[in-house]
């Protein structure tokens, strides 16, 4: 029984023995090195290569683009760039609206609109008053009033109909003459005056008369004007900020006039309650992005990020909101930055120990010394040196990482993987599987760069 507890014993303290040679490779205060990779970015930018960026915020505006700008891929719109294609945006959206009523338009010709009013007026405004008719009609007369345009189709016998151009009209009125057919679209008012100051003095200056009025006309819209660049994305950037006031109760030693620390009859420090106040400060990104080609949506979200609480005695002396904004922004603006643009990322990954064959040990000491110095490339020299003589694992697993912060990770990978074949380490299996990781993330955002 004394035999196999003893040989139970042994047992156990080999196994003890091999596991803590095991854990010193992995374990201990050891040296780590550091690792770099990219992230791709998280949304599509492909197609989008001169981006305007719409903040409301000076110091989020200029950041953003620098990073845009940093990737050599982006290039920032200018401001006049962006100017004008809000206006294209504007230009668009009335043409849009116009196409609808376009759709939706009564057709009908000026001859038959006048000679209706002529006729029956109260049936004429059942069929036509407040709605919106397309009329075609022969041009009798183009004029003016106080910067308002208007021309007069011919109606049945004396009978005219007159039409008030929208203000956004005006240079079209230019290529419109006497005796011209013409097609328009706009609200008929019958025989009321618009409710328009001008027209109203138009109405004044050409006196009453057999006519019915359309206000606010437009010519019909054949074709949706296309944007024709060259911005390809266009980037709305909104901060807000809120801040939250609180107070607590904490215990603090008495002092009298001259400092010191007031005590009892006992001789026991007299307490009294203090009130700290505290402030801190959340902070909101809204973002949105959209292609201007078609107003497609790249994406959109909200970044947000809370101060640590500054707190303090006095309440004047808490920092502002804007202090607070100032140092709480950058947070929220790095992750919005890595939703369009591939960020460098650094990891720290440490190095492996030789516990057991002392003449490799000895030598790896001078490499780690290397590494220490970050003289990186000597130490790959010297761990593959190492590797090569003594085929152990730590200087073939500390070559390895080395190689990915000196000559890249698809380079490590090579090594790694021959590594993890010749000694079917854990180890270098699983720093394997995240190099190859690594490696494949570096790859998409150099794709997305490349687009």
């Amino acid at each position: 029984m004394k035999n196999k507890i003893l040989r139970l014993w042994a047992a156990w303290s080999a196994w003890a023995a091999a596991t803590a040679m095991a854990l010193l490779v992995l374990c201990g205060c050891q040296t780590t090195v550091p690792v770099t990779y990219t992230e791709p970015a998280r949304l599509n930018m492909s197609g989008a290569n001169r981006i305007a960026v719409d903040s409301d915020n000076p110091q989020v505006a200029t950041s953003v683009s620098q990073k845009l700008t940093a990737t050599r891929k982006y290039a920032v719109a200018t401001a006049a760039e962006l100017s004008d294609w809000k206006r294209w945006g504007e230009e668009r959206q009335a043409m849009e609206q116009l196409a609808r009523h376009q759709a939706q338009a009564t057709e009908v010709s000026a001859a038959d609109l006048a000679g209706a009013y002529s006729a029956n007026t109260v049936r004429a405004d059942s069929s036509y008053s407040r709605k919106i008719l397309r009329i075609t009609g022969v041009v009798n007369e183009i004029n003016s009033a106080r910067g308002r345009y208007y021309v007069r189709l011919a109606g049945a016998g004396n009978d005219s109909v007159f039409i008030y151009f929208a203000p956004s009209e005006t240079s079209k009125m230019a290529a419109v003459d006497r005796g011209q057919t013409i097609t328009i679209i706009g609200e008929c008012f019958g025989r009321n005056t618009p409710d328009d100051d001008d027209i109203a003095e138009i109405l004044r200056i050409l006196g009453a008369g057999s006519r019915v009025n359309v206000a606010n006309s437009t010519f019909p819209v054949d074709e949706l004007k296309d944007y024709p660049g060259p911005v390809d994305a266009v980037i709305f950037l909104n901060t807000a900020s809120s801040v939250q006031d609180s107070t607590s109760t904490v215990k603090e030693a008495a002092k009298d006039a001259d400092g010191k620390t007031i005590t009892d009859a006992e001789g026991k420090t007299v307490y009294r309650d203090v009130t700290v106040y505290e402030r801190s400060v959340t902070v909101n990104i809204a973002y949105r992005i959209i292609r201007t080609r078609d107003s497609s949506s790249i994406g959109q979200g909200t970044k947000s990020a809370t101060s640590a609480k500054s707190s303090n005695k006095d309440r004047s002396k808490l920092p502002s909101e804007a202090e607070l904004v100032a140092k709480t922004i950058d947070k929220p603006l790095a992750e919005f930055i890595s939703e369009i643009v591939p960020t460098q990322r650094s990891i720290s990954v440490t190095l492996a120990k030789e516990s057991e064959n002392k003449e490799a040990k000895k030598e790896m000491s001078a490499a780690e010394k290397l590494v220490k110095e970050k003289n990186y490339p000597a130490a790959v020299a010297a761990y593959a040196k190492i590797y090569a003589q003594y085929k152990n694992f730590a200087a073939g697993y500390n070559q390895a990482v080395l190689t990915e912060t000196t000559a890249g990770t698809a380079a490590a990978i090579v090594l790694m993987e021959a590594l993890a074949k010749e000694t079917g380490n854990s180890l270098a299996r699983t720093t394997l599987t995240e190099m190859q990781r690594r490696n494949a993330s570096n790859q998409q955002a150099a794709a997305q760069l490349s687009q």
